[in-house]
C-alpha cells in the first residue's frame, strides 16, 4: 500500500496501470518526504494511519478492465487550415504534442512513412519504456508522421525507440520517471547520417541546418509520449523541467575525428549505421580561449567537468558519467600529439577530481543510506572534509567521447548515466 505525496497521485495512477497493477490503492500525503524534517515526516504519515487502515482490511471486488479506446478522430473546419488549427487545438489539450503545431498523420501521410522500412505495420519493435507500451511499426509512423518525418527518416527512429528498450531498467525506466531533468540524446554514426542530413557540427540548436536532426528527434519524442507514456506530471515528474525534452538527435563529426567512431567503440564497423541513447542530466559549455597543446586542452576539460554531486550509498566515491561532446578543434589537436581516445579518457579522469566535501554536501553522514566504507568521515570535521579530494567519477570508462561540433574549442559536456546503448539501424530499412 503506497503512501503517495500531493501532486503525484496522477503519476501513482499512470504507473500502476502501466506496470500491470491497475487496481492500486493508495493513500495522499500533502508534503514530499524527501528534504521534509523528521517531526513532520512523523506527523503526515500519522494523520493517515486510520486511512491507510481502512484501505488494507477493506474488501474491494470492484476490478478495472481495460478497454481499447482507439478510434479514427475527424476535424473539420471553415477549410483545411482551420480544421488542422482545430486538430492541433484538440491535440495540445490531450497532451499528445509537444504543443508546437503537428502534422496531420493522416492514413496516407502513416502508409508513406511505413514505406521506408522493411517491418509490417503490426510488428511489434519493442515495449518501449517508462510506460511499456506496444511500439508497433504503425504507431510509430503516427507519431513520426506529427512530427513531419519523411519515410528515410524510418529506421532511424524505430531504431532509436528499440535502443531505448535496450538501456535496462535505470535508463529505460527509473531515470524517465524521476523528479529530475533527464533526458534522452540520439547520435547517428556511420553511412546514414550523411544520406539523410544529420549535422554533425553546430548541432544542437534551431534552424534550416538542423532540420533533420530535429524532426528526428522530435518524432522519437513524441514516441516517447504517446507509446512510452512519458507524460508531464504523470510519468515524467520533472521538477522545473529542461529544453533537453525537446529531444535532439545528432550525427558525430566522423570527417573531423582523429578517431574510431563512437560506434566503431562500440564494437560496429565503420560502414554500419547505428543510434546510440544517453540519458542527459544537465549540460555545461567548457571553453578554452589559449591551449593549444593535448595537455592543456584535456586539463582545461578536465577541471571544467568537475561540478555536480555524489552520493556515499555506495563503497567508492564518484558521481555521475560524463558525456562529452568534443568539438574537432580539441579533438584533432589532441589526436595529432598521439593521444588515442581511452587515453585522452584516461587523462580526464586522472585530472578530474573534487572536494568530497562539496560533492556530498546534500546527504548527511548521519543519514541511513551512508555505506559503511564512509561512517569514519563523522568523526572528521567540515574542513577535513571538504579538504579531501575524490575522483569525479568511479573509472575512465564513464566518460563518452563524441566528436560534434564546428570552429573553436569549445567543448559541451553532459552529466549522465547510465551507460549508453547503440543498436543497428540497417537491420530496419
Amino acid at each position: 500500500m503506497p503512501i503517495v505525496s500531493g501532486r503525484f497521485e496522477d503519476d501513482a495512477l499512470a504507473s500502476s496501470r502501466a506496470f500491470g497493477m491497475p487496481d492500486l490503492q493508495f493513500v495522499i500525503v500533502p508534503r514530499i518526504y524527501r528534504n521534509l524534517a523528521d517531526d513532520l515526516c512523523v506527523t503526515q504519515t500519522e494523520d493517515v494511519m486510520d486511512e491507510l487502515i481502512s484501505c488494507l482490511t477493506a474488501d474491494s471486488d470492484n476490478k478495472t478492465v481495460a478497454e481499447n479506446q482507439a478510434a479514427t478522430l475527424r476535424y473539420e473546419g471553415d477549410d483545411r487550415y482551420d480544421a488542422i488549427l482545430k486538430m492541433n487545438s484538440d491535440y495540445t489539450r490531450r497532451d499528445w504534442s509537444d504543443a508546437l503545431p503537428v502534422f496531420p498523420p493522416t492514413d496516407s501521410a502513416v502508409a508513406d512513412l511505413i514505406s521506408g522500412t522493411n517491418l509490417p505495420p503490426d510488428h511489434v519493435v519493442c515495449d518501449m519504456p517508462p510506460g511499456f507500451g506496444l511500439a508497433t511499426v504503425e504507431k510509430i509512423a503516427i507519431n513520426s508522421a506529427l512530427a513531419g518525418a519523411k519515410p528515410e527518416h524510418m529506421p532511424i527512429i524505430i531504431a532509436s525507440v528499440k535502443c531505448l528498450s535496450e538501456m535496462g531498467e535505470h535508463g529505460g525506466k527509473s531515470l524517465l520517471m524521476s523528479t529530475s531533468p533527464h533526458a534522452p540524446i540520439l547520435v547517428v554514426n556511420g553511412p546514414m547520417a550523411k544520406e539523410v542530413g544529420l549535422n554533425p557540427r553546430s548541432a544542437l540548436g534551431p534552424g534550416r541546418d538542423n532540420e533533420i536532426n530535429i524532426i528526428i528527434g522530435r518524432a522519437f519524442y513524441l514516441c516517447l509520449k504517446n507509446i512510452g507514456m512519458w507524460y508531464p506530471n504523470k510519468m515524467d515528474m520533472d521538477t522545473i523541467g529542461t529544453t533537453r525534452k525537446f529531444v535532439h538527435c545528432v550525427g558525430e563529426n566522423e570527417d573531423m575525428s582523429p578517431w574510431p567512431s563512437y560506434a566503431e567503440d562500440r564494437g560496429f564497423k565503420g560502414d554500419e549505421s547505428t543510434v546510440s541513447i544517453f540519458v542527459t542530466d544537465g549540460e555545461l559549455d567548457v571553453q578554452d580561449q589559449g591551449n593549444t597543446s593535448a595537455e592543456g586542452l584535456l586539463k582545461t576539460l578536465a577541471y571544467g567537468i568537475t561540478f555536480g554531486n555524489t552520493t556515499l550509498g555506495g563503497s567508492h566515491a564518484g558521481g555521475h558519467e560524463r558525456l562529452i561532446f568534443m568539438p574537432p578543434d580539441v579533438a584533432g589537436p589532441v589526436g595529432a600529439e598521439g593521444f588515442s581516445k581511452e587515453d585522452a579518457r584516461e587523462f580526464i579522469h586522472k585530472h578530474a577530481n573534487n572536494s568530497l566535501g562539496k560533492m556530498i554536501q546534500y546527504m548527511p553522514l548521519g543519514d541511513a543510506r551512508v555505506h559503511e566504507n564512509w561512517h569514519y568521515l563523522r568523526n572528521q570535521t567540515e574542513e577535513e572534509i571538504l579538504a579531501t579530494e575524490v575522483p569525479l567519477l568511479h573509472s575512465a570508462d564513464d566518460i563518452d567521447i563524441v566528436v560534434v561540433g564546428a570552429d573553436r574549442a569549445k567543448t559541451l559536456v553532459f552529466p549522465s548515466g547510465p551507460s549508453s546503448a547503440t543498436v543497428g539501424i540497417d537491420q530496419y530499412k
